[in-house]
């Protein structure tokens, strides 16, 4: 995201730090060069072979449906299973010679004819419908495939498949500890698949099946006749507290190993999943906030707080209150991670607000300050995505409120001297911090004992 005003930065950064003799000239004008190499073309091959193992897999599938009286029930099933073990062959050799891409591809395919194999018994045998169990059975395969081969085509079609599955299971009767024990099990084998294969498409897709798991697990407590009130303030403290979990995480780990050890260490895989899920947790909490002043209040002005006490909101917000209050006294010496412990306390208190009070004034001056303070973090940490997720939000809620207060002078006077005071004090916090900050020590004023010559 943003690559081209990286780009233009670091160009310019580049000149700084050669003339401060960081970086040698040979080296910057290999970093631009690459760089200058690295504008997606490199990735389009393989963007494009993607696409055509797909229409090879539909052409397939649609060769034998054609074709479906003609062909006999043994051929099909040869036919399914040979593609599958020859794909797989081609996969594994690929992979032998290193060509990481096409062994993916070749993977993938194998998954997909895996996935249309299953459709065709099910019609060959005249199985009842049931997409359901289906999307489990392929969640099974195409995760044995993703972990056995490092694919991530593999692991974006299990997870398609595991969502599918959350969202279309029986909703007749509550869940039992099975289904949750297996919601449990596919989202880790999900989840921890880009730790030890990092890819992008990996880590979002993890996340996503972590939203959708969470998701299911709320529906379902929420359709056994809670009252709207309860459901509403459980959604703002469960999906509110999980998304400052996701943000918090990170930098409490990184804190509580820096406790430990002055040389922090970081998996490679384990790190950029962090950050991903940073990311992800960041835009939910701008969602959150702009929902929780302007949607919530419409629906009902009246939150029932027995909401807060139901496991799918105590879970979730409870942890997020342990790991904000831990974060903050463990980063008493480093300013950067309690402005974000700070920022994202005062962002999950700005959600659950609303199930204490519906006064305007209270609701919007916290979402105001709390986006701010997001802003300001996104700023701090040089993180443009939080910078965009918290300007959007900002703009959002600045313009809900310039539309309700439009009609009164009195009460367009009340909603610019809300956010001066906000924007004012968030400005005076920061400044005082980024002071406090770059203040240097004060040199030691005890003499310093005369060397001593030593005899030999």
């Amino acid at each position: 995201m943003f690559d081209w005003a990286y780009k233009r930065r670091l160009k310019d950064d580049l000149e700084a730090w050669v003339v401060k003799g960081w970086v040698s000239s040979e080296g910057a004008a290999a970093i631009l060069k690459e760089q200058d190499q690295e504008d997606g073309r490199s990735r389009l091959p393989m963007a494009l072979a993607g696409i055509g193992m797909v229409c090879v897999a539909l052409a397939l599938f649609a060769f034998i449906a054609a074709n479906w009286d003609v062909i006999p029930k043994f051929l099909k099933l040869a036919g399914i299973a040979f593609l599958i073990v020859l794909s797989n062959a081609l996969a594994a050799y690929a992979s032998a010679r290193g060509r990481k891409g096409v062994a993916d591809l070749m993977t993938g395919f194998a998954t997909l004819v895996f996935v249309g194999g299953l459709a065709l018994v099910g019609q060959i045998f005249h199985l009842p419908a049931d997409w359901a169990s289906g999307a489990f059975l392929v969640s099974i395969g195409a995760l044995a495939a993703a972990w056995l081969t490092g694919s991530k085509t593999s692991l974006i079609a299990a997870a398609v498949a595991v969502m599918t599955w959350q969202v279309g299971r029986s909703t007749d009767a509550a869940p039992g500890v099975f289904e949750n024990l297996t919601g449990l099990v596919l989202l880790a084998a999900v989840f921890l698949h880009p730790v030890f294969f990092p890819a992008r498409v990996s880590r979002w897709a993890g996340i996503c099946v972590l939203w959708v798991t969470y998701g299911r697990w709320f529906f379902d407590r929420a359709e056994m006749g809670l009252p709207d009130e309860m459901v509403l303030a459980m959604g703002l403290a469960g999906f509110g507290g999980l998304a400052a979990v996701l943000v918090q995480l990170d930098t409490l780990a990184d804190l509580v190993v820096k406790w430990s050890s002055e040389r922090p260490s970081r998996g490679h895989g384990r790190w950029l999943m962090s950050r991903s899920m940073q990311d992800a947790g960041m835009l939910i909490l701008c969602v959150m906030l702009v929902l929780a002043l302007i949607v919530v209040p419409e629906i009902s002005d009246d939150l029932s707080a027995s909401g807060l006490l139901l496991i799918q909101a105590f879970l979730p917000l409870v942890i997020a209150v342990l790991l904000t209050v831990v974060g903050f006294v463990l980063s008493y010496k480093t300013a950067k991670a309690r402005a974000l412990f700070a920022a994202v306390g005062l962002a999950l208190a700005s959600i659950v607000i609303p199930v204490a009070t519906g006064n305007i004034l209270i609701l919007a001056s916290l979402s105001l300050a709390a986006l701010v303070g997001l802003c300001a973090l996104g700023t701090w940490y040089n993180n443009r995505s939080w910078m965009l997720y918290a300007y959007v939000g900002l703009t959002a809620v600045a313009l809900w409120l310039l539309q309700v207060t439009i009609g009164s002078l009195l009460g367009q006077s009340l909603f610019f001297l809300v956010a001066g005071a906000v924007l004012l004090a968030m400005a005076l916090w920061l400044a005082r911090a980024l002071r406090k900050r770059q203040t240097p020590p004060e040199p030691a004023t005890e003499e310093l004992p005369a060397p001593t010559e030593s005899h030999s």
